[in-house]
């Protein structure tokens, strides 16, 4: 099961979280998210966790920063009309259901033309922000996208909720940022602990 921490602000949360056993670390370039992280910030967090044998994702809204940071990332998880046309391994992210059942209906599912994602993103909550917002959703109801595609389920999943999660998605992995935050944009290692715990 991977497990992807979104939303991490600094250099020791990022080491913090992958010595818990985070598979992936998520950094916002969205100036309008607590969670934003400039192009400063981002390049003390990778150059802080570059001996770490494991996956950084670049998560960007409308506007991409310089080539030269995307290229630093392994993945790249694009909102709203940032242009996909990067190099780099991609996250598709779905956040509606109209989305989700053009997806389950098409045989290689591609909303826009954009090259094949490697894994997709389930974020059916809503709310002002992209992302999941922190909202629960159906979990159950992204069990036949799971079935089909390499997913990670995103929106209101907790230390206390993440196996339920499991149960009713049957994902590849979990997407988590304010459910295991102190305040917005501040993460809280034990929390991420926990979590990690109960999701092995």
């Amino acid at each position: 099961m991977l497990i992807k921490i979104c939303g991490i602000t600094t250099s020791e949360t990022a080491i913090a979280c992958f010595e818990a056993g985070a598979d992936m670390i998520g950094l916002v370039h969205f100036p309008p998210s607590p969670r934003h992280v400039d192009a400063t910030q981002i390049g003390e967090i990778l150059d802080a966790v570059k001996t770490i044998k494991r996956h950084t994702v670049l998560v960007v809204v409308e506007h991409l920063p310089e080539e030269h940071i995307i290229a630093r990332f392994d993945y790249i998880q694009p909102y709203g009309k940032a242009q996909l046309d990067v190099p780099i391994k991609h996250i598709r992210v779905i956040k509606d259901e109209s989305a989700l059942s053009m997806a389950l209906s098409a045989k290689n599912y591609q909303s826009v033309p954009a090259p094949e994602p490697d894994l997709y993103a389930l974020e059916m909550s809503s709310g002002i922000l992209p992302g999941g917002n922190g909202a629960a959703w159906d979990w159950g109801a992204a069990q036949p996208f799971c079935e089909r595609y390499h997913t990670l389920i995103a929106g209101g999943v907790t230390p206390e909720n993440v196996a339920e999660v499991i149960r009713s998605a049957n994902p590849f992995g979990i997407d988590v940022s304010s459910g295991v935050e102190s305040s917005p944009g501040i993460k809280d290692i034990d929390k991420i602990k926990r979590l990690i715990d109960n999701v092995r």
